[in-house]
């Protein structure tokens, strides 16, 4: 059973467009899950977060060989900045998991944020380099089982039972987040109008914020909506870049949410327990989730690939923000859904991730939009 909700969690993080639907309505995408097949390869905590920074290092090496990507041009910042925090984070999670302590789960929480904000960023850039976006699916993949496998949500949920007055509390925190969220939202929405990118971000938030909404209060249900969290927190932070000066103090609003939501969930996780003993577990990988990195990359180039994501200067200019949310509103090809995408071929397969959610379509939610 750990294993068959792993897919569903997995399927549904790995990708940039969750499918917020019910599985009663949805025989066909059910049964497509349940069949996922084992491909015979397992993997630990260890093995995992090594195959993570493997596809971050490949990912940077072949970046950095590609002119396209030159990181001293303004639309490609955002793409490196987020590289940066993904590898920084890995680091972070690769030190706490050796002392055992919560920058393990800290680090792989914050890394699968940056890595969903990558994937926004990547549409700003023009490369259309196979390699790179390879090697992000695969880190996507590892992070994703990270997250769903080795954290204190998959532990919270394999002890189930019910909510604790705690975790009630903080469920209700979150909707009235998300409520604050969608008021915002529809604010932005007639901002954006006139850019087709931004405007699709702002669809995808406001669908997630919604299916959250509805959640019952249930384990399962808070498990599952901590996971769409770093899925919506990373797409805030992604979609920065394609904010016009004009109204970005609007959309800075948006981020403080975000911040106050990562405050709270900070004292839920530091109160509860791990048995790190689960890190050993080795765990099924399935098709579609490919950790294995193809090409080379020695454990020197690991470390070196790492060093300058890690020391490198992405900072950018308001002059050159405003360039490029810019130039971001006339090309047509970052609004685009093709195969120079980081997004996984598994999004059409997604479904929703709690077992026992109600309804949800993905359409507007009349009662919910949260208003001015």
């Amino acid at each position: 059973m750990k294993s068959f909700v792993r897919v569903l969690l997995c399927l549904s993080l790995s990708v940039f467009a969750i499918r917020a639907v019910s599985p009663a309505k949805t025989p066909n995408a059910t049964a497509k899950t349940a069949q996922k097949k084992e491909t015979g390869q397992k993997a630990d905590a260890k093995t995992l977060l090594h195959d993570a920074r493997k596809a971050t290092a490949a990912m940077i090496k072949n970046a950095r060989s590609d002119t396209v990507l030159d990181p001293k041009k303004p639309k490609n910042k955002p793409f490196w900045k987020s590289v940066h925090l993904v590898a920084k984070n890995l680091k972070m999670a690769e030190t706490g998991l050796a002392s055992k302590s919560n920058d393990f789960f800290k680090g792989i929480a914050d890394a699968r944020e940056a890595e969903e904000q990558l994937k926004v960023d990547w549409q700003l850039t023009d490369s259309k380099n196979k390699k790179v976006i390879e090697n992000g699916k695969k880190l996507g993949h590892a992070l994703a089982i990270l997250r769903t496998d080795f954290s204190k949500e998959a532990e919270r949920k394999k002890k189930g039972g019910d909510l604790t007055a705690q975790e009630k509390a903080q469920f209700e925190k979150i909707k009235g987040q998300q409520k604050d969220l969608l008021a915002k939202i529809k604010k932005l929405e007639g901002e954006a109008k006139k850019d087709k990118a931004l405007e699709k971000g702002l669809a995808e938030l406001k669908k997630q914020a919604n299916h959250i909404l509805k959640e019952p209060a249930t384990v399962d249900a808070y498990i599952a909506t901590l996971y769409l969290l770093d899925v919506q927190i990373g797409l805030i932070r992604g979609y920065e870049y394609y904010v016009d000066k004009d109204w970005r103090a609007d959309w800075v609003v948006l981020e403080n949410i975000e911040k106050t939501y990562e405050t709270n969930y900070t004292e839920w996780e530091t109160s509860v327990s791990y048995d790190w003993t689960e890190v050993n577990t080795s765990v099924d990988i399935y098709e579609g989730e490919d950790v294995d990195v193809t090409e080379s990359v020695s454990e020197e180039e690991i470390n070196s690939e790492d060093s300058y994501a890690e020391n490198e200067s992405f900072d950018m200019s308001e002059a050159e923000e405003e360039e490029v949310a810019t130039e971001e509103d006339t090309d047509e090809e970052v609004a685009s859904d093709d195969e120079d995408s980081m997004e996984d071929a598994s999004d059409d397969e997604g479904e929703d991730v709690s077992d026992d959610a109600g309804d949800d379509s993905g359409g507007d939610d009349s009662g919910d939009d949260g208003g001015d």
